[in-house]
Formats: structure tokens, C-alpha cells, sequence
């Protein structure tokens, strides 16, 4: 596989795994695509159908209506160039707002070291976990009960699971999550609260993570970045190796 195959791979190993503990989660491979539901984790990006080839065009209005049913939002997540027919498919079903960012990778020769004054710990208690999850909801901008799932203890303990916590004199600045699966460290959750931003903290966590996956075997590195993050990024030597665009329902006007 080339690294856009292997990150792509590893993103989807993450959600199977997290499948297996999350309560009343849904995870099957079909032809050409995967499918996930996560009832007690309703973030967008990872409930749907995420797609590697045109078979899965015509599998989409049967999982849309299996996420309806089980009470999950219903995304498509597409691979530039990759498929045209299920890109088509999901405008026929409504789903018309298209976000387009790429998928990154580093490997260890790649990786620089930014210079902060953040002290990185990883997190295993239960307390740990919830400092975490507070610094993510924060830095995300969303209620805390909507991602606390996958702060758990029974989550924290997956095997390559790495929950990491940020702090300068003794306050909680940022969070991420690294999870390295068969030679590949994805990148999740990285989250700086607004107050926090703009001092290198969403660099260095997103490094030791990296490192720290590169150490327990991997050999690259990958994540799925937002706009605000493609620079950080960059200037920590990942470079995009693959372009996702995702489809999903149009914003609801207010």
C-alpha cells in the first residue's frame, strides 16, 4: 500500500476498533466502502459511509436509512478522484454541502521538533481522561457529553491507544489522541481551547504523540486536519498525500 492507502486504512482500523467497545456502535466493510455508527459518539465525520471505490454507489440510500434507525448522523467520505459515481449518488440523496481537506502524513526523518514549554503526559485514570475530555470539548467548541464516550477507560485501554494532555504551570492547555495500528499512528482530537492558542502547544502535543507512535513500531504518521491546522502541521513536516471530501446534509438556516 502507498501512504495515502495506509492512512486511509489506519483511520478506518481506528473506528473498528473504537466499534468494539463503544455501546451500540455499528462497523461493517462492504464492497468498496465501510460503514459506521456511533450512537453514543454523533460526530459527523465518523457516521456514514466512508468510500474507496464506485461499488459503494449503490449502497448509500440503505445505509442512510440503517443510520436513521439507529439515530446516527449519515455522512459520505469520498477520495478525490477515487469515485465519481458515489460523489454523484450522494448529491442525488441531498447531501450537497461538500467539505474538502486532506489527509496528511509524516514519517520519522520528516518529523521537526518545535520548541515550546509544554509539558505532555499521557493519561490513563479516570480523572486523567475527564481533564481531557474538558480540554477537548473546549477546544472543539461542542458540549462535552457529545465526544465523553470515547474518554473512557474501556477506550483508553484499546491496544495502541494514546490519550495525551498539555499543560503549562499546572493548567490544562491541549489534548490529542495517537492510536497506532499495524506500522500506522493516526492522529485525533487535537484540540487547544481559543485562550490557549497561538503558543505552539497544538505542535509540540501533536510531536510527542507522533514520536511517541514511532517509537512503539509505526514507521508514518497520519491525520485529517482542518483548515485552521494544515499549517501547523506542515511546518511539523507532514505534507498532504491525499485530498477526502466529505458529504453531508445542508448547514440548517437559523
Amino acid at each position: 500500500m502507498d501512504e495515502a492507502d495506509r492512512i486511509h486504512e489506519a483511520f478506518q482500523s481506528v473506528a473498528e476498533r473504537l466499534a468494539s467497545v463503544l455501546e451500540g456502535a455499528q462497523f461493517d466493510r462492504g464492497d468498496g466502502y465501510c460503514f459506521m455508527a456511533f450512537p453514543t459518539f454523533p460526530i459527523r465525520d465518523l457516521n456514514g459511509v466512508w468510500a474507496d471505490t464506485d461499488a459503494a454507489a449503490d449502497q448509500l440510500e440503505a445505509r442512510r436509512a440503517q443510520a436513521r434507525d439507529i439515530g446516527t448522523p449519515f455522512i459520505v467520505m469520498t477520495r478525490a478522484g477515487k469515485t465519481p459515481a458515489v460523489e454523484a449518488a450522494a448529491r442525488e440523496l441531498g447531501l450537497t454541502r461538500e467539505v474538502s481537506f486532506p489527509g496528511m502524513a509524516v514519517t520519522a526523518q520528516e518529523l521537526t521538533e518545535p520548541a515550546t514549554d509544554l509539558e505532555v503526559i499521557r493519561v490513563e485514570t479516570a480523572d486523567g481522561l475527564a481533564q481531557a475530555l474538558a480540554v477537548g470539548a473546549s477546544g472543539f467548541g461542542i458540549p462535552a457529553d457529545l465526544v465523553a464516550s470515547v474518554y473512557s477507560l474501556e477506550v483508553a485501554e484499546l491496544k495502541g491507544l494514546e490519550t495525551y494532555l498539555g499543560r503549562v504551570d499546572g493548567r490544562d492547555v491541549s489534548t490529542a489522541v495517537g492510536f497506532t495500528i499495524d506500522g500506522t499512528t493516526g492522529i485525533f482530537s487535537v484540540a487547544t481551547p481559543e485562550e490557549h492558542r497561538g503558543r505552539g502547544y497544538g505542535a509540540a502535543i501533536t510531536a510527542q504523540a507522533v514520536r511517541d507512535g514511532f517509537h512503539a513500531g509505526a514507521d508514518l504518521a497520519g491525520l485529517q486536519s482542518s483548515p485552521m491546522g494544515e499549517s501547523v502541521y506542515r511546518r511539523l513536516g507532514f505534507r498532504e498525500v491525499e485530498r477526502y471530501t466529505l458529504f453531508a446534509p445542508p448547514a440548517k438556516s437559523h
